[in-house]
């Protein structure tokens, strides 16, 4: 099964080439819809490692703003991506998502598929191992009207087989059987680096979830909420959010960042260098 790796992408420099890196011996493509906005050197190295390593395998499409709580703008960056891939199937790998394992040969029975993930806070070396899930349903086939929808960090925000769930929206999280369909293992194990942006990127997607979930809620408030977060704050807690805990990883970094470093790290900030 070919595989098509997509993602909306917004100023993700720091992790995006690694990504890529990590997933090219597993996917057949990358295609992403990349924020006209973008401005932290994420276009200029994409153009780098199209030209350098991946050629026709990696395309990136030039894509009008999209902003998370405009919801018709954020799906159609994806449903443009699922579009314009060729793939029998598309991953969404968010571009700070390190492929570690690849998918099983050949994929078992299945019409959706579920990764492994390790989630990652301040550093490379940093687990949350307590307050955040260890599967995620993020491979699809592209049968029977598959589409995304939803608003960023909403609890229905998924992909949708709407010739099976028509216009139902109900996502079931990591409660794979009850979905109508059949969701597999995928094989594939991901390490997520989703706490690794400095704290003023992590309090403003942590702000931007709790309002999608809270819509009346007053800006202060909101701003109070995020500011104790402890995927903003990155410290152990029993709170409102639930149980968070970090610890250190046992597991080595993977070697795709040594590997490209000196590469990638000359793009960031736009400041594109020869190489």
């Amino acid at each position: 099964m070919k595989v098509s790796v997509i993602s909306p992408v917004l100023n993700e420099v720091e992790f995006i080439g690694y990504s890529i890196m990590a997933a090219a011996p597993y996917v057949s493509e990358f295609v992403y819809a990349l924020d006209e906005k973008s401005s932290d050197g994420t276009r200029e190295l994409l153009e780098y490692i199209q030209n350098k390593h991946l050629h026709e395998r990696l395309r990136v499409l030039r894509h009008s703003t999209f902003h998370p709580h405009n919801m018709a703008a954020y799906n159609e960056a994806f449903n443009r991506c699922i579009r314009e891939s060729s793939g029998d199937a598309v991953l969404f790998l968010h571009p700070d998502m390190i492929m570690t394992q690849g998918p099983t040969d050949p994929f078992p029975d299945g019409l959706a598929y579920w990764t492994t993930i390790t989630s990652y806070a301040g550093d490379l070396e940093t687990v949350i191992s307590s307050g955040r899930c260890n599967q995620w349903k993020n491979l699809h086939q592209k049968k029977f009207g598959l589409h995304y929808f939803g608003s960023y960090g909403s609890q229905n925000e998924d992909f949708y087989h709407s010739d099976i769930t028509g216009r139902s929206y109900k996502h079931f999280g990591t409660e794979f059987s009850k979905y109508p369909f059949r969701v597999a293992d995928s094989g594939i194990r991901i390490n997520h680096y989703c706490e690794n942006k400095d704290y003023a990127r992590r309090l403003e997607k942590m702000k931007l979830c709790l309002k999608t979930l809270y819509p009346e809620m007053k800006d202060d408030r909101v701003e109070e909420l995020a500011i104790q977060h402890p995927r903003v704050t990155l410290e152990a807690s029993s709170t409102i959010f639930g149980e968070f805990a970090f610890e250190k990883s046992k597991e080595p970094i993977p070697d795709v960042f040594n590997r490209y470093k000196k590469e990638f790290s000359l793009f960031h900030k736009g400041a594109l260098v020869n190489v």
